[in-house]
């Protein structure tokens, strides 16, 4: 079984003030894990509940940074719906649920901004992780 990581192991943003909330990202030799820091309110341990996260494996982790970097929709494994009040909906795509769970990760504009500023400039490659 996967160890779960703590809330630090999780990296956000450069651009993200300490304060702010933020699109966390997990690495480790085996997946990618995203996840949104507004739940740390919920968590009682210093892990993260797996059930809070959408989890890849660094292959679809990849074609997803890729698609952002490329300036084009994110078409394969993450699901990114702007919401009529403004917030972007992260899920995982109908074909990899059952691997990446089914949880809904909701993010404002400046969230999802400094996480498409930070995959731009590969602050989640993996290198940086390990």
């Amino acid at each position: 079984m996967l160890s779960t990581p703590t809330v630090g192991q999780f990296r956000k943003a450069s651009s993200s003030s300490p304060q702010q909330a933020c699109v966390m990202v997990y690495r480790d030799d085996q997946r990618t894990l995203i996840w949104d820091d507004k739940l740390a309110a919920t968590v009682d341990t210093p892990h993260v509940p797996p059930g809070q996260c959408l989890s890849f494996d660094h292959e679809q982790f990849e074609v997803i940074q890729e698609a952002i970097r490329a300036g084009e929709p994110v078409s394969r494994f993450l699901v990114i719906n702007r919401r009529f009040d403004g917030l972007y909906e992260f899920s995982a795509d109908a074909e990899c649920t059952a691997s990446a769970g089914d949880t809904r990760l909701y993010f404002d504009h400046r969230e999802f901004m400094a996480f498409v500023n930070a995959v731009e400039h590969h602050e989640f490659a993996q290198s940086v992780f390990v």
